[in-house]
């Protein structure tokens, strides 16, 4: 238990989305298997009980940190996609439907992140290159 409570911890302080994820779907697959245990035949109990051996134990609020994290880590990496997609020829009203906002809000949100990346890391990034796309 002690084993699986810091395998989850270093999962999310990571900055391995994967990690995270794989956090999140322990806990789906664990309560999936608790479940079953509970309601299922004698013999879906039984292959239940089997493979809870072999979840790692997440608890409820670990969950519940690991979908924030990954939330953050996917939006965070989301303009460069962006980016990769108006280099592509994408246009702004397909890159908004793609994401389910519009086009002015992925706009918007892409022309925020190379401001942050300015303020943040001037050296390790190429705003002009970035605005071009």
């Amino acid at each position: 238990m002690d084993r699986d409570a810091g395998s989850v911890e270093q999962a999310l302080n990571s900055g391995d989305v994967h990690e995270v994820l794989k956090v999140w779907e322990d806990f789906n697959n664990g309560e999936t298997w608790r479940e079953m245990t509970a309601t299922g035949s004698d013999r879906a109990r039984a292959a239940a009980a089997q493979f809870l051996t072999e979840v790692r134990e997440v608890a409820a609020l670990e969950a519940l940190r690991a979908n924030a994290r990954a939330v953050e880590l996917l939006t965070g990496r989301r303009w460069y996609v962006i980016k990769s997609a108006r280099e592509a020829g994408a246009t702004w009203a397909q890159i908004g439907e793609a994401l389910g906002i519009t086009k002015q809000a992925a706009h918007d949100f892409y022309r925020r992140k190379i401001e942050e990346q300015e303020k943040y890391l001037p050296d390790l990034h190429d705003a002009a290159a970035a605005r071009g796309a």
